[in-house]
Order: structure tokens, then C-alpha cells, then sequence
């Protein structure tokens, strides 16, 4: 993030096949990432929530906000290369 190694471990939570998968991060950055899937159109809509905290001390008060920006831009950068990729 913003050129800063953080490290930490992902564990599954909660996992309904074909529905949902929850993941939770622990270390230096603690986040939930929800993934769910939905029939649509014949195909599958993917879509995902994260819901983190940004270590303020780290980035500072001002750079949260571009943090953030970036941070949405990479989520659906990684959406566009899942559905290229399960398209092909």
C-alpha cells in the first residue's frame, strides 16, 4: 500500500458455495473482504466489499484519502482481470 510492506495472514471465515466467501486479515492491516456471487444474465456477477482500516500513524492524516482512491482503483482493476480471465 502506497509503497509500504505490511505482512499479515488471511484466514477464510465463512465460505456458502456459489454465494459467498468472507476473508478476514490480521497483521499489519486488518480487513474483511466480501465476495459474493449472484446468477446474472445467463453468467455470474461477482462482487466484493472491503472494509479495512488504514494505519494512520504509518500514511498520515492527508494521505488517507488518496490511499483510499487508489485503493478502490486496484479492487476493480483485480474485477476486470477476474471476469477477463473466467471468461477466456
Amino acid at each position: 500500500m502506497a509503497g509500504i510492506r505490511f505482512e499479515g495472514q488471511s484466514v477464510t471465515a465463512e465460505f456458502e458455495r456459489n454465494r459467498w466467501i468472507v476473508v478476514e486479515s490480521r497483521g499489519g492491516i486488518v480487513s474483511t473482504w466480501i465476495w459474493t456471487f449472484a446468477p446474472q444474465d445467463g453468467g455470474t456477477k461477482l462482487d466484493v466489499v472491503v472494509d479495512y482500516t488504514v494505519p494512520i500513524p504509518v500514511l498520515g492524516k492527508l494521505a488517507e484519502g488518496l490511499i483510499v482512491k487508489q485503493n478502490e482503483r486496484d479492487v476493480h482493476k483485480a474485477l476486470v482481470n477476474i471476469k477477463a480471465k473466467m471468461e477466456a
